[in-house]
């Protein structure tokens, strides 16, 4: 593929015969041996890391801010109290994973005492905070912090985001998943084109 060629190290030698100089293609990636598909792998990475994500989290990031901001004016997010908090916006949110509330003693069984809970939202991004896994949650703004997985998670589940953008950050994030865990022996070439067919979309 074309694409793919883009990795190989130009080299320019003089021809003896003719005194022309030429280009000669050495792939440093054969070099380092490094198969097809491993190099599909990553050229999606790069692609998706890189490329899409750093374009898209700007416009994720205004429109969290906007939903968050009619949220304080509807719902008082940003006052409300443990038994009065929104449940629910769209998709249950996770209060834990604002306000230290993770790290309060837990309920008989290691579930989660909500009547503890410091429930007020003060930011934006621990509005977006509440729609992701725990695992996810180690920023504190949209930047290289909020990766991959946290930015398509938050297109396919705040209600901001029309259904079809929604189905497509859900079929993006699938490609991601399948490129996080290293499977080389996935990424044949229809594969890579299937995965770069959904980043278009």
């Amino acid at each position: 593929m074309s694409f793919l060629n883009g990795f190989s190290l130009g080299e320019v030698e003089k021809d003896k015969s003719t005194g022309n100089l030429k280009r000669l293609r050495c792939s440093w990636l054969c070099h380092l041996g490094i198969r097809d598909n491993q190099k599909r792998w990553l050229v999606f990475g790069i692609a998706l890391n890189e490329i899409l994500i750093p374009h898209v989290r700007p416009l994720v990031e205004q429109e969290v801010n906007e939903e968050y901001n009619t949220l304080k004016r509807s719902h008082s997010i940003d006052s409300q109290s443990a038994t009065g908090r929104l449940g629910k916006w769209n998709k249950s949110l996770k209060y834990e994973n604002i306000n230290g509330n993770d790290s309060l003693p837990r309920l008989r069984g290691g579930k989660y005492d909500y009547s503890k809970f410091n429930c007020q939202v003060l930011t934006h991004t621990d509005f977006a905070k509440l729609y992701l896994e725990s695992y996810m949650i180690h920023f504190s703004a949209f930047d290289d912090h909020l990766d991959a997985s946290a930015v398509l998670l938050l297109l396919g589940r705040l209600p901001v985001f029309p259904g079809t953008v929604q189905a497509a950050a859900n079929s993006v994030r699938n490609e991601r998943n399948d490129w996080a865990h290293y499977v080389f022996s996935k990424w044949n070439e229809a594969k890579f084109k299937h995965s770069f067919a959904e980043m278009e979309d």
